[in-house]
């Protein structure tokens, strides 16, 4: 936490020299003395009375994200009250990146100006503001993300708009300040942050841990395009694996410390690849994507008046189609044989696929590990992520250039699964997911579209999913999932409807 605090300060310092830098010509035309513009705080309280803002904005320079949209509204009030506020003007500003303000307090002639405070002139500034509540809501509270794949069907679909809060699980503050509002790690093909200035990991208390079958929001582990936590991808699967847990899989089922899985509503969503066989008439594929919302439907073969079939399905809807078709020869599960090792499964070298897999130690803080080469494929990733060098010679292990072949777990650590298992990248795959790249908890379905998902944008055949919309993730009601819906519904229309003033 002090660590936090300490590149918090260094950061709000370097801001306080850029506004000293880029405005002290200005602000000593308004009278401003230079021994008050440079005692930090202060300038910025003198500014906010002079412009008639609420004392209350002060409060903002103490959040360093939102200080930065604090001196842009002050900068841009600055801009208006010496005759540079007009479009042209407030375009080059942002164009610039701020730096307009600099040509203006250097180069540019000023007149002596007299401070007059119109509640017309400050739309603009008030918008601005408006986007930073919004902003402080999406940071810190509660941020709204899309479906884009099927990995959790039947359980959210592609094309749920979900509201996911940051602070059931501990709010992580921000890693890399300098980024553009509402991005989250590009905009187009460019990366929408700045990485070369970065804060320490953080996280506040939790209001519950993550309980064993929690959906969660989290960043991709092994993304290799974006190194910083809190910029690398977002991904949404089930826990189903805590820290001190030892996973395994036989037959596509799911054991947890030698016990299967619990029976829970989410398993009656669960989703698996089934091969089907139709004697004498094809399948009615098109009845089946209208009536049953089954999308993943893939024709394998035909020969002599027999059709094979390959479809995600979970057993319930399996069942329905075994009743509807009466030319069905047989309807079951694909499971990979044991014998099958698939290449890509975690860890290598070990001969699992996703139906045969384990037994897997969770790893969890504290725990004191003997490095060996059977085992260096499962901890070698998890000695990365807790930033640590290491290398093999010979017999023995070198970490940060110590020879040891002894390591502890500095991190709780997760196995995460989606819940449609055979169209999914998860642990299986890529590992375990460290307890710093956790995001937040889905808790709300605010909407809800069943769109062509080969053609998403052709808005003529989007469907609204009415079952669905205003729902909560979990089917529970909770009056703190409520509170931060509140909040993001308020902040939007604050944002977008409403200007203030």
């Amino acid at each position: 936490m002090y660590q936090y605090l300490f590149f918090s300060v260094i950061f709000l310092f370097v801001e306080h020299i850029i506004h000293v830098l880029g405005t002290w010509r200005l602000l000593k035309k308004m009278g401003i003395s230079y021994h008050q513009q440079m005692i930090p705080i202060y300038n910025i309280f003198f500014l906010i009375k002079i412009f008639h803002r609420p004392i209350w904005w002060i409060s903002l320079l103490f959040v360093p994200l939102t200080s930065i949209f604090l001196l842009i509204t002050l900068w841009i009030d600055l801009l208006r009250i010496f005759g540079n506020g007009t479009k042209k003007d407030i375009l080059l500003f942002f164009v610039s990146i701020g730096g307009y303000i600099y040509y203006i307090n250097y180069f540019k002639k000023l007149k002596t100006v007299k401070i007059i405070y119109k509640e017309k002139e400050n739309t603009g500034s008030n918008i601005l503001f408006a986007m930073i509540l919004s902003f402080i809501t999406h940071t810190y509270i509660v941020q709204p993300f899309a479906i884009p794949t099927s990995s959790m069907e039947g359980s959210l679909l592609v094309g749920d708009f979900i509201l996911v809060s940051k602070i059931h699980y501990g709010l992580r503050m921000p890693i890399t300040p300098i980024s553009m509002p509402f991005t989250h790690n590009t905009i187009g093909r460019c990366k929408s942050y700045i990485s070369f200035f970065q804060w320490p990991y953080f996280r506040l208390s939790p209001i519950q841990s993550i309980k064993r079958n929690d959906i969660v929001v989290f960043n991709f582990p092994k993304d290799l395009n974006h190194q910083v936590i809190d910029r690398k991808e977002n991904y949404i699967k089930r826990c189903v694996g805590l820290p001190g847990d030892i996973i395994s899989i036989k037959n596509g089922i799911l054991f947890v410390n030698k016990k299967q899985e619990e029976a829970s509503p989410y398993q009656i969503n669960k989703q698996q690849v089934y091969l089907i066989k139709t004697k004498n008439i094809p399948l009615n594929i098109e009845f089946i994507k209208e009536n049953m919302d089954i999308e993943d439907v893939d024709i394998i073969g035909e020969k002599n008046d027999e059709y094979f079939y390959q479809i995600m399905l979970t057993e319930k809807k399996a069942i329905q189609i075994r009743n509807l078709f009466e030319n069905i020869v047989y309807i079951k599960k694909y499971l990979f044989p044991r014998s099958f090792s698939e290449d890509s499964i975690f860890p290598s070298h070990f001969g699992w696929n996703r139906d045969f897999f384990g037994p897997l130690y969770i790893p969890k803080k504290g725990d004191i590990i003997k490095l060996n080469s059977k085992n260096i494929h499962i901890y070698y990733d998890i000695i990365v992520y807790e930033g640590n060098k290491i290398i093999k010679e010979r017999s023995c292990f070198v970490i940060n250039n110590k020879k040891n072949n002894y390591y502890q777990v500095q991190r709780n650590y997760y196995f995460m699964m989606g819940d449609n298992r055979h169209n999914s990248s998860d642990s299986r795959y890529w590992g375990f997911v460290p307890e710093d790249h956790i995001v937040g908890k889905p808790i709300f379905i605010w909407m809800s579209i069943d769109w062509d998902r080969k053609n998403p944008l052709n808005f003529l055949n989007w469907k609204f999913r009415w079952d669905r919309i205003m729902t909560t993730v979990d089917g529970k009601n909770s009056y703190l999932s409520f509170f931060f819906i509140f909040l993001f519904i308020y902040f939007s229309y604050f944002l977008f409807l409403k200007n203030p003033g």
